[in-house]
């Protein structure tokens, strides 16, 4: 697999190609600590995917990554950075993973195995994720690619979806399922029942049991289950229309 790495510290730039090369996976066929100079190479190179960090010395990686939506071959996107917080941003633009420095090996390895999963479905066209398997009008159910096993999962047993350790998941009354697709796609693939309470959390409406103040202007859904889900000030005015309230 072809890879682009932008890092504007020359020594994390260094060690993040050498451990690529290292897992025997990689080709690293260019690298840039300039923005500009990157997206040129990108645009020509069309690497199958780019290590990116965020806080550039001359701009912001997340920036730079928005500008990759508009190429005919977006490559695959991977952020290693040293912050934390730019997670649920990095997945809003189709990020693939994201590693938090110092880099570890067995986690760059991890992303470096979904890079080639993803890449070898795409070319055979077999990669699925999360699927509605009826009309759109209809959406009660949908599919969920579990290693080499499609879960049909009813959508009125989903509880909600949520994100933990930067993925998401949907949980169910029974089981949770770990899931590739971003969040925010999600709410494409799901009917009128859910909707969504938080930057991470998609709830089912069936299943609210009750709604809590909390603190700073901010609820706690209470689902059937007993399960506690946070509303931001985003969306409550939003989820108590929903209510009735």
């Amino acid at each position: 697999m072809n890879v682009y790495v932008i890092e504007d510290e020359v020594l994390a730039r260094q060690e993040l190609i050498y451990l690529l090369k290292e897992t025997g996976k990689i080709n690293v066929i260019g690298e840039a600590e300039d923005m500009h100079q990157a997206l040129w190479d990108i645009n020509d190179k069309q690497p199958d995917a780019v290590f990116l960090d965020i806080e550039l010395e001359n701009g912001n990686g997340l920036q730079l990554a928005k500008q990759f939506r508009n190429m005919k071959k977006p490559p695959m996107i991977v952020f290693v950075t040293a912050y934390d917080e730019y997670a649920l941003d990095a997945f809003e633009l189709d990020a693939i993973d994201y590693i938090v420095k110092p880099i570890d090996k067995v986690r760059l390895l991890k992303a470096v195995n979904k890079l080639m999963k993803l890449s070898s479905t795409s070319h055979t066209e077999s990669k699925v994720e999360i699927l509605p398997l009826v009309s759109k009008d209809k959406k009660h159910s949908i599919s969920i690619k579990e290693e080499d096993r499609i879960i049909v999962i009813n959508t009125k047993d989903i509880l909600y979806i949520g994100t933990e350790n930067r993925q998401a998941y949907v949980q169910t009354i029974e089981k949770k399922y770990i899931t590739d697709t971003l969040l925010y796609k999600m709410m494409d693939k799901l009917g009128d029942d859910f909707i969504q309470v938080h930057r991470g959390y998609i709830v089912n409406i069936k299943q609210i049991a009750a709604l809590e103040p909390w603190f700073n202007r901010t609820y706690l859904i209470i689902l059937k289950n007993g399960a506690k889900i946070s509303v931001s000030r985003t969306y409550v005015k939003a989820v108590k229309q929903v209510l009735g309230l």
